[in-house]
C-alpha cells in the first residue's frame, strides 16, 4: 500500500514538473520582477522587465509595472510612456491577461494615472471603430447600394425629386421611383365600331320565353272593348 502511495506522489510530481516546464519563461521573469517591485527593489524589477521587453513580450502588465518602477525613481515622462504602451497592448489583445487583477495592490496617484491612460486608449479605439463603420457606409452609398450583397437606397438628389432605385433592387424596371408610367396608344389600336341604335316598341315581355306580342282578350270578357 505504501509503495502505491509513493508511486502516485511521484506521478503527480512529474505531472506538475511538466506543467511548470511548459510555462512561458517570460511569464516567470515577469512574476519575479513583480516580486522585486513589491519588496521595494525597483532597480532589480526594472532590469528584469527590460529583459522581458527586449525578448519581445506583448504582455501589457510588463509595461505597466516597468512604468511603476520608473515612476518611483521620479521619471514621470518615461513612466507615462510605458503606461500608454501597456494600454495600447491591452487594446490590441495579442496577449490576453487580467490587467485589473494584476494592479489590485497599486493605489494612489500612480493607479489613477494608469486608469486615465487605459480609459483614453479605450475611447480612442472606439472612435476608430466608429470612423471605419462610417467610412464603409459612405462608400456603400456612393456605389449605389450594392456592397457585399447589401442593399442601400441612395440619398435623394434634392428637394422632392424622385429617388432612383438601387441597381440591385428586384423591383428596378428602369423607372424612377415615384414616377408615373405614361402609356402611349399603339397605331394598330382602333376604336370599337359603334352600331346605330334601333328603336324598340315596348311590348309585354314573357318571363317564360314565349311570344312578346300583346295577348288576345277573351271573347266573353264583359269588360272587354
Amino acid at each position: 500500500m505504501r509503495i502505491r502511495t509513493l508511486s502516485f506522489l511521484a506521478l503527480v510530481s512529474a505531472s506538475l514538473g511538466g506543467v511548470a516546464a511548459a510555462q512561458d519563461p517570460l511569464d516567470e521573469m515577469y512574476g519575479r520582477a513583480v516580486h522585486h517591485f513589491f519588496r521595494g527593489d525597483n532597480l532589480t524589477a526594472q532590469e528584469v522587465l527590460n529583459e522581458v521587453i527586449a525578448a519581445g513580450s506583448q504582455d501589457p502588465r510588463v509595461y505597466f509595472f516597468r512604468g511603476l518602477a520608473i515612476a518611483r525613481n521620479g521619471e514621470i515622462d518615461a513612466a507615462m510612456a510605458d503606461f500608454e504602451t501597456g494600454a495600447q497592448l491591452e487594446i490590441d489583445g495579442k496577449k490576453v491577461v487580467n490587467v485589473g487583477k494584476s494592479l489590485e495592490r497599486i493605489q494612489g496617484y500612480h493607479r489613477v494615472a494608469i486608469e486615465k491612460v487605459r480609459t483614453h486608449a479605450r475611447l480612442n479605439a472606439r472612435s476608430k471603430v466608429l470612423e471605419m463603420q462610417r467610412s464603409r457606409y459612405d462608400s456603400m452609398q456612393q456605389q449605389g447600394g450594392a456592397v457585399d450583397g447589401g442593399l442601400v437606397v441612395p440619398p435623394k438628389v434634392g428637394g422632392n425629386a424622385p429617388t432612383p432605385l438601387a441597381p440591385n433592387d428586384p423591383f428596378n424596371t428602369g423607372m424612377t421611383k415615384g414616377q408615373p408610367k405614361v402609356v402611349t396608344p399603339s397605331a394598330d389600336d382602333k376604336p370599337a365600331e359603334v352600331l346605330p341604335e334601333v328603336p324598340v316598341t315596348p311590348t309585354e315581355v314573357d318571363p317564360f320565353g314565349g311570344a312578346t306580342t300583346e295577348p288576345a282578350k277573351p271573347a266573353d270578357d264583359p269588360f272587354g272593348t
